[in-house]
């Protein structure tokens, strides 16, 4: 009943920062790099309060009509910290989509691969979160470059093919740690609040785990800052 509860709260507490999220961006804050826009909110909806506040620390823009103003190429810099942050969200943001995706998914049609309903599942994420990421670092990419379309989107799969593993990695793991330990016994239904609040912690152990991954990138120069 505890964890039901604590469940309840902190999903409508990803629902409601989401809201209040969209309502902050639409219309008067529109996001400079548009693709902001999706990660902000789907930063909002797994990580609650501290996403609503990571948000209006280092994503609030600037008033309707003034974002026009800025060009990709002369946006602000942050601290190595929060550049870090921002790109390692915006790796998340594809994540979050693609288990969103693929987890209502196979609630209505399990995919399993050599009998495995699990590996199904994670290997039906990990391709979409590839998918994804890709599309979001394409979006990221595309205005700040001077290649061709297919120079971008192989760009963008060098990218987000290490930070995202990086996320993944620590998803899965934190999944395997309830699957296979804490509710060995007693599956969580795919439907239920419970499971949704436990996705939630596993993004922050993919925000955890892919942090790194991002300060290397950043730091031998594959990956730009945000």
């Amino acid at each position: 009943m505890v964890l039901y509860m604590i469940s309840v709260c902190f999903v409508i507490s990803g629902l409601f920062c989401l809201l209040v999220t969209l309502f902050h961006i639409y219309p008067r804050h529109r996001q400079n790099m548009k693709i902001m826009e999706a990660v902000w909110s789907l930063t909002s909806l797994w990580a609650t309060w501290p996403g609503l506040w990571a948000y209006l620390k280092l994503g609030k823009s600037h008033p309707a009509g003034m974002h026009m103003k800025m060009s990709s190429y002369n946006m602000p810099q942050h601290p190595q910290w929060q550049m870090v942050t921002l790109s390692t969200l915006h790796c998340g943001a594809g994540c979050t989509l693609a288990d969103l995706v693929g987890e209502l998914f196979t609630s209505y049609i399990p995919v399993s691969i050599g009998g495995s309903l699990i590996a199904g599942q994670w290997t039906l994420d990990y391709i979409l979160a590839l998918l994804f990421g890709i599309y979001f670092q394409y979006a990221a990419i595309r205005p700040m470059e001077t290649l061709t379309r297919m120079q971008v989107i192989k760009k963008a799969f060098k990218i987000d093919f290490f930070s995202l593993t990086a996320w993944q990695t620590g998803m899965y793991g934190w999944m395997a740690i309830l699957m296979f330990g804490i509710f060995k016994n007693s599956p969580l239904s795919h439907l239920s609040w419970q499971f949704w609040f436990m996705i939630q912690i596993a993004m922050y152990c993919g925000f955890l785990t892919s942090y790194p991954a991002n300060w290397i990138l950043i730091k031998l120069g594959i990956k730009k800052g945000m």
